[in-house]
């Protein structure tokens, strides 16, 4: 009786259900939907992960960013810093040249007074002898 109906286009299931469709075909069929579910969620889940993980590399990005504006910013100061010495060297540098030509009159100005020392001691020691 059972291809009799199918021969109609109507099936009876397992249940002894009146049915359009062939009762493995609307199995294959609630499978296949039960598995489409499945599938839907593990993307819905595959998306959600997705969706973190960029969040968490935006956030790391960002804090990349931030480290290389600190480090830049380090660099800045190193560089001011050598420049800062390097003017502070060269102008120790100049004060020294300045003192060694102070020096350098100093001890010609004691080489000339020592001269007019010994040339008036010895007009002294000239008038001692003299009178």
């Amino acid at each position: 009786m059972s291809e009799e109906f199918g021969k109609s286009g109507l099936y009876i299931d397992d249940l002894y259900t009146l049915r359009v469709i062939d009762p493995e075909i609307a199995n294959e069929t609630n499978e296949l939907k039960d598995e489409c579910e499945r599938f839907t969620e593990k993307l819905t889940d595959f998306r959600r992960i997705i969706d973190q993980f960029a969040n968490i590399v935006e956030v790391f990005a960002a804090e990349v960013d931030q480290e290389k504006m600190r480090a830049v910013g380090v660099q800045n100061m190193l560089k001011t810093f050598s420049k800062q010495r390097e003017s502070e060297q060269q102008q120790i540098q100049s004060e020294i040249i300045e003192k060694m030509v102070e020096l350098d009159k100093l001890k010609i100005e004691y080489q000339y007074l020592q001269r007019i020392e010994s040339e008036q001691q010895e007009m002294i020691d000239n008038f001692y002898q003299n009178q």
